[in-house]
């Protein structure tokens, strides 16, 4: 496994863009593995290649094994963290942990997209993509879910037809 990927430092400088970090954050609280969002938006625009779950297992166990309850641990302190400023180093410590945590994760994706059916990179694979990450879980469709995903979505492919959500499995 190799920490610094091409995956890793893409969702690094998607995650930089205008608007993005706070949209992730809304998809995170809506249910989605941003993550998983991020593989599917890589493997549409940079790797070529047809997302297969079936293929992220150690990721997906990674993530409910470590990185989930790490976050949950982090999220703990947050309360102690607002009432005494004392406990900042050991959220920060928890945050970067946390971070080290997705890294893993995203390069366990990595490696596993390597097997995965290559395909013509564009946004019709980026939809497809997510269409089959979309229909392993349930997207509530609300407004604000809608605009943080559209908003990935468009500072991925700034001209995103209209008819996006045309083939989504949003409820």
């Amino acid at each position: 496994m190799k920490l610094e990927n091409a995956l890793w430092h893409y969702a690094l400088r998607l995650y930089r863009q205008d608007g993005v970090e706070q949209a992730c954050l809304t998809l995170q609280a809506a249910g989605l593995s941003i993550n998983r969002l991020l593989l599917c938006c890589w493997l549409g625009q940079e790797a070529g290649r047809k997302l297969a779950l079936d293929q992220l297992e150690a990721a997906t166990t990674w993530q409910t094994d470590i990185t989930h309850p790490m976050r949950a641990l982090r999220y703990a302190v947050r309360p102690h963290k607002q009432q005494d400023d004392s406990y900042q180093a050991v959220y920060a410590a928890m945050r970067k942990a946390e971070l080290a945590c997705e890294q893993v994760e995203l390069a366990l994706m990595c490696d596993a997209a390597e097997t995965m059916e290559q395909a013509e990179t564009g946004v019709d694979l980026l939809l497809e993509n997510l269409a089959c990450y979309l229909n392993a879980c349930t997207l509530k469709q609300t407004i604000p879910t809608l605009d943080a995903l559209e908003t990935v979505l468009r500072t991925v492919y700034p001209a995103l037809p209209e008819n996006w959500k045309t083939g989504l499995p949003l409820h």
